[in-house]
């Protein structure tokens, strides 16, 4: 398990009891199995582009 699915894994268990949560994440964007960049996603679920090459 990685850190980004620890996260989003802890979230998801906070907010089941009603623990406010608030903050953002970064996750890798791959295409044909490079890395292309990265997208930052709160904690809401929106997302927008980090970085891409």
């Amino acid at each position: 398990v990685g850190k980004t699915t620890l996260v989003q894994k802890t979230v998801e268990s906070l907010k089941s009891s009603a623990i406010p949560v608030v903050g953002f994440y970064t996750e890798e964007v791959r295409q044909s199995g490079k890395r292309i960049g990265f997208d930052v996603v709160t904690l809401s679920g929106r997302r927008g582009t980090l970085s891409r090459i």
